[in-house]
């Protein structure tokens, strides 16, 4: 296989993995067909959407507290150490 080749079949396998990553409603079709299957992606979509955003804003919040506790440490450290010297 050649360069070429390589490149074509890596931007195919890129595009078919990213249409599983975002909301997709223009594969729906019109809105009277809509069946079970169609409610179920996008319900499911949706949930996965939501828990992702929900556990993000748990890490951001998860790390934003540890980085304060770790500069407060530092910073007794600091104090610490600077009256040890003196």
């Amino acid at each position: 296989m050649n360069l070429k080749q390589k490149k074509e079949n890596l931007s195919l396998k890129i595009n078919n993995s990213l249409e599983d990553y975002y909301f997709d409603v223009q594969s729906m079709g019109s809105p009277s067909a809509l069946d079970e299957s169609q409610l179920a992606k996008l319900v499911t979509k949706l949930a996965v959407g939501v828990a992702t955003v929900w556990w993000t804003a748990l890490e951001l919040k998860d790390y934003i507290k540890l980085r304060k506790a770790h500069s407060e440490f530092e910073e007794s450290i600091n104090d610490f150490l600077s009256r040890k010297d003196s």
